[in-house]
């Protein structure tokens, strides 16, 4: 009998699990729609990197690694999850690619900060949060660089990093800002919650 109740405790935390994945996989692909395209670059400002973060800290790395895995399967598969409602493997290859496989090692990156107890101090929780947005950057930089090479284009590494990076930093820095207050903001509400 014990048994039987230990194994439906497991399919129990399993299903849970899972919804929890899912659940933030939704996110992800919510938070890509929300975009701004910029004249200059094939890339958008989205609030997916924003997403990353909260994913890697509410499911840690494991979890966090899974649920982006997962988006980036079902988008691939054409699920319209990507940004701009698009989907499939034309999306994977194209401009934005390294910027979406990326994701995977920031998130992957700020679960463990959390699990390390690395996000506990506002100077540590906006370092992750830059790191986080780095690793985007040097993703989605050298995918440019190979498409650039691949396509016979000789672009210099500053033009590269005005197409990849720069347009981006001010934006990103307020969406490590944000993160960093959100974290400290719930920290303090659940110490009032458990007096």
């Amino acid at each position: 009998m014990q048994k039987r109740e230990e194994v439906f405790e497991m399919k129990s935390l399993y299903l849970q699990r899972l919804a929890l994945i899912f659940s933030f996989t939704i996110l992800l692909a919510l938070l890509s729609q929300i975009r701004i395209p910029l004249p200059f670059t094939p890339v958008p400002l989205t609030l997916q990197t924003l997403g990353i973060l909260f994913i890697g800290y509410y499911l840690g790395a494991k979890l966090g690694f899974l649920s982006v895995a997962f988006y980036l399967v079902l988008g691939a598969l054409g699920l319209p999850f990507f940004s701009g409602v698009k989907g499939g493997l034309l999306v994977l290859s194209g401009p934005t690619g390294g910027y979406l496989f990326g994701f995977l090692l920031s998130v992957f990156l700020v679960g463990k900060a959390k699990e390390r107890g690395l996000l506990t101090k506002a100077g540590s929780t906006f370092l992750v949060a830059i790191l986080a947005h780095l690793i985007i950057y040097f993703f989605g930089t050298l995918w440019f660089m190979a498409g650039f090479y691949f396509l016979g284009f000789k672009e210099t590494l500053r033009e590269i990093l005005a197409l990849t990076v720069f347009p981006f930093l001010p934006v990103d820095l307020i969406k490590a800002l944000i993160f960093t207050g959100f974290v400290f903001s719930e920290r303090k509400f659940r110490k009032v919650g458990s007096r």
